[in-house]
């Protein structure tokens, strides 16, 4: 079965899916694969008006990076060959010129995080929990997460959710500002549509010209060098003792 569903709707919605429900939806390489080639082709393709990124299930959104198999990277090196791989991704979701949306139909943990922050929207099935657990790995965010969290929290709350590293209820992120709307768990995709219904009904070259502005500012060597000194950082943690002590603890739970 592919790790990715890829569907377009005739009203210019591409909603990509993270199939992998038993990992709870984690990332691996095929799934950076196909999010860099589904970023490219929102990128050039006029069709297009919005990006939905979701999971399959109704468990889990993501749960980051897969670690069964990222574990096996064990230099700083080797760690950072797939964090900026998938930075680079991120980046690009970032500052892709449509409007991008994270449905979080279920817990988002981790690099999972990484990836919803990158989306403009982030809209979450009620009662699901999002943790930028990083931290309890021994590790930061290493995908970018922390420096675009940065961007688009108070720095006071975003600091607080980065150093805690607990998950915390849907709720409470709509409190802080990193979700836009709280959904019924049934309906998602319906009820995400809803609230795209006015984006869709503008022509495909507004919507670009308007995130165009809104992300030129993050289109400049000076985010770029924090963004990837972010990562860097990371690498550095991962090939830690304490890192490796803290995967085998998770993956032997």
């Amino acid at each position: 079965m592919a790790d990715v569903l890829l569907e377009q709707d005739n009203d210019g919605i591409v909603w990509f899916t993270i199939n992998r429900q038993e990992r709870r939806n984690a990332i691996n390489y095929e799934v950076m694969d196909c999010l860099q080639k589904t970023i490219q082709m929102v990128e050039q393709n006029d069709d297009v008006k919005v990006l939905v990124i979701t999971g399959a299930g109704e468990k889990a959104f993501c749960s980051g990076g897969d670690l069964s198999s990222f574990h096996r990277l064990q230099t700083k090196e080797e760690a950072y060959s797939m964090l900026g791989k998938m930075g680079n991704i991120l980046y690009s979701l970032l500052t892709v010129s449509k409007p991008t949306v994270a449905l979080i139909n279920g817990t988002v943990i981790g690099g999972g995080c990484e990836l919803a922050t990158a989306c403009d929207f982030r809209y979450a099935k009620r009662g699901s929990k999002v943790g930028f657990v990083q931290g309890k790995l021994a590790i930061t965010t290493g995908w970018g997460g922390s420096t675009m969290l940065f961007e688009k929290m108070s720095y006071d709350r975003a600091l607080h959710v980065l150093l805690e590293a607990e998950p915390v209820s849907a709720e409470k992120m709509y409190e802080y500002g990193w979700i836009h709307s709280l959904l019924p768990e049934q309906g998602l995709k319906e009820e995400c549509r809803k609230l795209l219904s006015p984006y869709l009904s503008k022509s495909v070259h507004v919507l670009r010209a308007y995130k165009t502005a809104a992300v030129a500012k993050w289109k400049n060597e000076a985010f770029r060098a924090r963004f990837f000194a972010e990562i860097e950082r990371c690498s550095v943690l991962w090939e830690s003792p304490e890192h490796d002590e803290a995967v085998r603890a998770f993956l032997n739970k």
